[in-house]
């Protein structure tokens, strides 16, 4: 006979067990799990279809970003549809899921996932709601390594002929449609060059928790292929203070984007995400016309193919110069503006 001081234990652990089934079987949406949490705009949305369910639509923020019929022919397994889906939207993110049977509608799901960025202070914590959750472990990719291979295949420094052959390449293709790829993930060498599982000083809370999180800060990781770096950011007498902190990824994107240089933002936007008081405050000079040195909507006078920003005038890495200026040459201020204002 069971004792009467077990019970309540008893009772917790059917509770845990129901939910845990309830997840795992009455859900529609299998990933992502409700209030995670991004670092980056790409997610994978993968869905359990009932067998009678021939459409899908999917709903991003309020806006209709899918309506699919889908049979058999059109996916590759009966009873999952995978989607790709591009967070436009810092913060939080509501995603809805309708399926339907002609225009009978079978199941409507609904969960919030937050898009984080270290840019911006508003993004950069997310309410206690919100958690990591990794899906590289042992537990989720059992939803899906019946059918695929989940082992890492590349081999360092190798190149696969042709992008198909990576095992990652299939849920994660999506990223290949950036104009710019960063040589790593292009190359489709992520785990081996920078996604090795390793945690770092900003993120070790983490360790075990995935095999494929990367090192924070990660700037060892970067000088390791961006060898030229290494000896200037270390010489020079002033640094930014994402490159102080190693940091190279809160400015550049590691996979890609429009940009060459892989700037998440444009200059001037990327800037004044932590400059902010130089969006609407006078910059360097306020003239007896009241009028502030421009940081943007202006020629550069230093290279008229381009437009003035930012780093025009400062060097983003690191400089020897006070203020981050670049080619100041300690000749004195006004020498050195004279560089441009020749008259």
């Amino acid at each position: 006979m069971v004792k009467r001081t077990l019970y309540p234990f008893l009772f917790f652990f059917i509770l845990v067990k129901c939910a845990y089934s309830l997840e795992a079987d009455d859900s529609y949406i299998i990933w992502p799990k409700k209030n995670s949490i991004y670092e980056e705009k790409y997610l994978s949305l993968v869905i359990r279809k009932p067998e009678k369910v021939n459409k899908i639509v999917v709903v991003l923020n309020e806006d209709n970003i899918f309506d699919k019929n889908i049979s058999s022919k059109t996916i590759k397994h009966e009873n999952i549809v995978f989607f790709s889906i591009k967070l436009e939207k810092k913060g939080s993110n509501k995603i809805v899921v309708k399926g339907f049977f002609d225009k009978e509608q079978i199941f409507d799901e609904q969960i919030e996932v937050f898009l984080k960025t270290v840019l911006n202070k508003k993004y950069r914590y997310p309410p206690k709601k919100f958690k990591r959750i990794f899906f590289h472990t042992q537990k989720y990719e059992k939803l899906c390594n019946e059918c695929h291979d989940m082992s890492v295949n590349e081999i360092k420094g190798v190149v696969f002929h042709n992008s198909e052959d990576s095992n990652c390449y299939e849920c994660h293709k999506f990223m290949s449609s950036e104009k710019y790829m960063h040589a790593p993930a292009a190359n489709w060498l992520c785990a081996t060059s920078c996604h090795t599982g390793q945690v770092g000083e900003f993120n070790e809370k983490y360790k075990g928790k995935s095999k494929f999180l990367y090192e924070d800060p990660i700037e060892p990781v970067c000088l390791s292929c961006h060898e030229k770096f290494k000896s200037r950011f270390f010489s020079e007498k002033y640094r930014h203070e994402p490159v102080d902190d190693g940091r190279c990824t809160k400015c550049h994107n590691p996979h890609g984007n429009n940009d060459k240089k892989f700037l998440r933002y444009e200059v001037w936007t990327l800037c004044t995400t932590c400059h902010a008081d130089k969006k609407n405050q006078p910059h360097v000079v306020t003239t007896f016309s009241k009028k502030a040195h421009p940081t943007r909507g202006k020629k550069d006078p230093t290279d008229p193919t381009k437009e003035l920003t930012c780093v025009s005038c400062h060097n983003p890495h690191v400089s020897n110069n006070g203020f981050m200026l670049k080619n100041y040459g300690g000749k004195g201020m006004m020498l050195w503006c004279a560089r441009c204002h020749k008259k």
